[in-house]
């Protein structure tokens, strides 16, 4: 069992995303069609039961009250749980505003050393920001780490007016985890064809 902290919840759900991921592509270059295609529908079958699990969880602390409230919001604010919502479709919030959580999350560390993100617009799964003030790799990667943390759904976090080049930080959205149509699967391998 991982004890998964807060602090490094995102890093260690990333890590497992990508070693998701390569089984799957180890999986998809088996050469027996018949083991691919168990392996997924075992997958499918998995999401499919945690997904439902989950959303009845949140249903059942829904109803609980206004101190259930209280902890569907904890939940989806939590770095790995979050992730896990989203992944599952089921995130309390919407993504633009985990976009905006995030962002307001990593702005008082900008501000310390001279530096503001605006965002410029959200689109088919693609933030834009603008860096203006002191900008350096740093704080690119720090917004990056922000958005990752509370909408590692974001297809593609473009940043204008920076320094740095590529995508930084290691970002594995989750969309890598879910099929052409949207519903969740381990992996893009996965996707039913």
């Amino acid at each position: 069992m991982i004890a998964w902290t807060s602090m490094g919840a995102s890093n260690e759900f990333q890590e497992r995303v990508a070693r998701i991921e390569g089984l799957v592509r180890k999986v998809e270059t088996a050469g027996d069609p018949a083991l691919r295609s168990s392996a997924r529908e075992l997958v499918e079958s998995l999401m499919e039961l945690h997904g439902a699990a989950l959303e009845r969880i949140l249903e059942i602390i829904s109803n609980a009250g206004e101190n259930g409230a209280g902890l569907v919001d904890a939940c989806g604010r939590d770095e790995l749980v979050c992730s896990l919502l989203v992944l599952y479709g089921i995130h309390p919030e919407d993504f633009e505003s985990r976009v905006r959580r995030g962002l307001e999350k990593v702005r008082p560390q900008l501000r310390a050393h001279g530096a503001r993100v605006e965002l410029s617009s959200i689109s088919d799964g693609v933030v834009r920001l603008k860096i203006g003030g002191a900008s350096s790799p740093d704080f690119e990667a720090a917004v990056r780490e922000a958005l990752l943390e509370t909408a590692p759904d974001a297809g593609e976090v473009v940043i204008e007016g920076g320094k740095a080049t590529g995508n930084g930080s290691g970002f594995v959205p989750l969309a890598s985890l879910r099929a052409s149509n949207g519903s969740p699967l381990a992996a893009q391998g996965l996707t039913r064809r």
